[in-house]
C-alpha cells in the first residue's frame, strides 16, 4: 500500500486553520446606527472620510487636535478574544451646532471593515431625545465579549441637558462582533429652567447594575445639587462634568436613597436608547 495517502492525510491535518473574514458589527442599528461603508464603499463627508481610508498603519499619526477645526479623531484597541489579527476602532466626531455626527470604524489587519454613523437627531432615533455619542474606551469582558464605554451628552436651551455613559456589550459571533446587551452606567439629567419656580431646577439620577442575570435599574427625582456634590461629584454652574468622578459610584451613591424607584428588565429586553424600547408597567 503506498504511503502516499498517509503523506497528504498528515499534510492537511497540519494545515493551519483557514483565517477568517474580516470583522465587522452586528446590531449596532438598534442603538440608531446607521452602516455606512465597508471594506470598498463609504459614504461621508469629504473631512471625514479623509481621516477613514482604506488601510492604516499599525501605529497610526493622529493629527494634532489643535490643527482641526470642529472634527476629532482617536483610535482604541479592540481586545476581541481569539482573533487571528489585531482589530482597532477609529472614531471620528464632526462637531454640531447642538447636534454632533459620530464615525466609527472597525479596522481588521489594518484594513477598514466596516463603518457606522449615528446623529441625535429625533428625527433618526423613533423622536427619542438622544445625546452625542462618543466612545470614551474598550475592555474584554467575560468570555468572547468586548465591552465598549459609549459616552454621551446633549446641551438644549433653557438650561436643559444631560450626561450619560452605556457599557455596551458585544459578543464574537463567527466574524462579527454583535450586539449584546446595553446597561446603563449613569445617567445625570438636568431640568429646564422655565423661570416659573420657586426652587432651582432639579435633578434625575439614574444607574444600572447587573444583579442576578438581569438588569436592575434606579431612578431618583428630585436630587439637589448638595446630594451629588455629598456623594463625590464636582458641580459648577448646576453641570456634572465627565470624568472628574467616578459618575458611576456617585449615582449609586444618590440612588440608596429609598425614595428611588427601582424596575427590572431581562438582558435580552431593549433599554430606552435602543429600537424596540417599552416602558415598564406603572
Amino acid at each position: 500500500m503506498s504511503g502516499l495517502p498517509v503523506f497528504l492525510a498528515l499534510v492537511v491535518a497540519a494545515a493551519p486553520p483557514a483565517s477568517p473574514s474580516r470583522l465587522r458589527f452586528e446590531g449596532l442599528d438598534r442603538l440608531y446606527f446607521a452602516r455606512v461603508g465597508g471594506a470598498g464603499r463609504l459614504t461621508a463627508p469629504a473631512e471625514v472620510s479623509a481621516f477613514l481610508p482604506v488601510a492604516i498603519a499599525r501605529s497610526p499619526r493622529l493629527p494634532d487636535p489643535a490643527k482641526l477645526e470642529g472634527l476629532s479623531v482617536r483610535d482604541i484597541p479592540l481586545p476581541v478574544p481569539l482573533w487571528p489579527r489585531p482589530a482597532r476602532l477609529r472614531q471620528v466626531v464632526r462637531s454640531g451646532a447642538r447636534i454632533d455626527g459620530l464615525w466609527l470604524a472597525l479596522y481588521d489587519g489594518g484594513r477598514r471593515s466596516d463603518v457606522w454613523h449615528f446623529q441625535a437627531r429625533p428625527d433618526l432615533t423613533d423622536g427619542k431625545l438622544l445625546p452625542n455619542y462618543w466612545v470614551g474606551g474598550a475592555r474584554a469582558g467575560a468570555g468572547d465579549t468586548v465591552r465598549l464605554d459609549l459616552g454621551g451628552s446633549m446641551y438644549r436651551p433653557q438650561g436643559g441637558w444631560w450626561v450619560h455613559q452605556k457599557e455596551v456589550t458585544l459578543a464574537v459571533r463567527g466574524g462579527a462582533l454583535a450586539l449584546q446587551h446595553v446597561r446603563g452606567t449613569y445617567g445625570f439629567i438636568h431640568d429646564y429652567d422655565r423661570g416659573a419656580d420657586a426652587n432651582p431646577p432639579a435633578f434625575t439620577v439614574t444607574v444600572e447594575r447587573e444583579v442576578d442575570g438581569r438588569f436592575e435599574r434606579r431612578e431618583l427625582y428630585p436630587v439637589s445639587v448638595a446630594a451629588i456634590k455629598a456623594c463625590g461629584a464636582d458641580v459648577e454652574d448646576d453641570y456634572v462634568e465627565p470624568g472628574t468622578a467616578d459618575l458611576e459610584t456617585v449615582a449609586l451613591c444618590v440612588t440608596r436613597d429609598p425614595r428611588s424607584e427601582v424596575t427590572w428588565r431581562r438582558f435580552d429586553e431593549p433599554s430606552f436608547a435602543e429600537r424596540g424600547y417599552k416602558a415598564p408597567p406603572e
